[in-house]
Parts: structure tokens; C-alpha cells; sequence
């Protein structure tokens, strides 16, 4: 066999190799695309003819006569998908990761199982027609900005393990009334909450120490607010534009209040301040 003829089928193996790996590391099953983990587990990955409608995700998928757990949902795999309406997360999936649904506007409710424990970055970011929300009790943390955006949202239950919720995390949410902290949150990021002009009335828990600068900045409907003996400090800028809100009382817990807390607080009529403010 000549040179020619050798290099030639050297290099018809070589792509036979590329393509069957290639099909190795990635598949489609029932209009969902997956990216092989190589661990016999999978994570749901962009669908390049773009993903719409009801979308089950499976614990699940058999491919080429092989078993695998889907345990992820890559970042950016739903992004931008506006005819989304609704998708089911199963209970094997373990993280959603950075702006996964990230301006799925036609996307109504979402239920994060208790499976799983991380949500990346601006996962939900945008999701204008989200209405309601229910994050699992394996959760620790809501990164900043997963829920900046939903105008829509009304209603978000925030699941026992949960710990800090992070900077801008529900800003510009302007449908939400109420948010019911668990006593496991300990940090409440900066704005996490800034515009949120539908909320009426917050309750912050008693493992909270600190209240971020501008976290409820621009809540125009706040009416009522909490502040527990286990808060120390209020941010820059905490109430900023509360012009709904009509009386403050301030434990003797706090030591400092900073720079226009309380600034275009129009209806405020009663505040008390303790000595223990220098």
C-alpha cells in the first residue's frame, strides 16, 4: 500500500474516532439536548433550535442502550426561550446553573426541588411572566440577581436552608406583596430587594445582624417593617423611597444608621430612635 493511500486511512479513523466521540458526549432525547457527563450522569444543555412550550425534564434518559441520571441544567440553556411556559425539574437535578431561564418571559411558575442546592447567577433574571416561585430546602443561597426582573412574581416561599440571599436577588420584582424569611437567613444583600414597589409589609428575622444599604429602596407599598434586637446596623439608603411607610420603631440592638435610610419616607410619621445610635 502506497503513502497516499495509508495516509488516507489513517485519516478516515481518525474521523470516525472524532465523530463517535463527539456522538459520545453529546445526544438528544425526546427534544432535549444533553451534554454526557462521562460519570454515567448528564446536564441539559442549549437546544440549538431553541426550546418552547411545556418541557418535562426527565430523572432519567436511555441512550444508545445506556442509563443516565440527569443531575444539571448547564447555564444559558433555557436563556431567551420566550415561549417557554412551563418546564418540570426533576428531583435527580442538583444545580441550575448562571442564567439558565434567564428571560424565559412566557415562563408562569417554577418548583426547585429539594434536590437541589446551588442556583447560579441571574438563573431566573428577566422571567417577567413568573408568578410564583418555590425554592427547595437544600438551597443555602440565592445568588445576586436570580429573580431580578420578575415583575410578575407574586408570591416566593424560601426554603429552610437557606442562608443569605444575595445583592439585586429580587429587585425590580414589583408584583411581590409579602416575603416570608426563614430563621435560617442570616444575610440579606444589598437592593436585594430595591424596587420591589408592590411589597406591603416585611418581617426580618431574628438571625439577621445586618440590614443592607438600599435593600428595600424604592418599596413605595411598604406599610410595615420588623426590625428584630438582633440587627445591628442599617445600611445606606435601607428605606429609600418607603414613601408608604408610616411608623419605625428601632430596637436598642442598633448602633448605626446610615446615610438617608430613611430618606423620601413621605408618610412617616412616627419614628423611634435609641440612645445606642451614635
Amino acid at each position: 500500500m502506497n503513502k497516499s493511500k495509508i495516509l488516507r486511512s489513517v485519516l478516515a479513523a481518525v474521523l470516525t474516532l472524532v465523530a463517535t466521540t463527539a456522538s459520545a458526549l453529546s445526544f438528544t432525547v425526546d427534544g432535549i439536548y444533553y451534554i454526557n457527563n462521562g460519570d454515567g450522569t448528564v446536564t441539559v444543555t442549549e437546544h440549538k433550535h431553541y426550546y418552547s412550550g411545556v418541557v418535562v425534564i426527565p430523572n432519567f434518559v436511555t441512550y444508545s442502550g445506556k442509563r443516565y441520571y440527569v443531575t444539571s441544567i448547564d447555564s444559558y440553556a433555557f436563556y431567551g426561550c420566550y415561549d417557554l411556559t412551563s418546564v418540570t425539574i426533576p428531583n435527580s437535578v442538583t444545580s441550575i446553573g448562571e442564567s439558565a431561564f434567564q428571560n424565559c418571559s412566557g415562563l408562569t411558575s417554577v418548583t426547585i426541588p429539594n434536590s437541589v442546592t446551588s442556583i447560579g447567577y441571574k438563573s431566573f433574571y428577566g422571567c417577567s411572566g413568573l408568578t410564583s416561585v418555590t425554592i427547595g430546602n437544600s438551597v443555602t443561597s440565592i445568588d445576586h440577581h436570580t429573580f431580578s426582573g420578575c415583575s410578575g412574581l407574586t408570591s416566593v416561599t424560601i426554603g429552610n436552608s437557606v442562608t443569605s440571599i444575595g445583592e439585586s436577588a429580587f429587585e425590580d420584582c414589583s408584583g411581590l406583596t409579602s416575603v416570608a424569611f426563614p430563621n435560617s437567613v442570616t444575610s440579606i444583600g444589598s437592593s436585594a430587594f430595591d424596587g420591589c414597589s408592590g411589597l406591603t409589609s416585611v418581617t426580618i428575622p431574628n438571625s439577621v445582624t445586618t440590614i443592607s444599604s438600599s435593600v428595600f429602596s424604592g418599596c413605595s407599598g411598604l406599610k410595615s417593617v420588623s426590625i428584630p434586637n438582633s440587627v445591628t446596623s442599617i445600611g445606606s439608603s435601607a428605606f429609600d423611597g418607603c414613601s408608604g411607610l408610616t411608623r419605625v420603631s428601632i430596637p436598642n440592638s442598633v448602633t448605626t444608621i446610615g446615610e438617608s435610610a430613611f430618606r423620601d419616607c413621605s408618610g412617616l410619621t412616627s419614628v423611634t430612635i435609641p440612645n445606642s445610635v451614635t
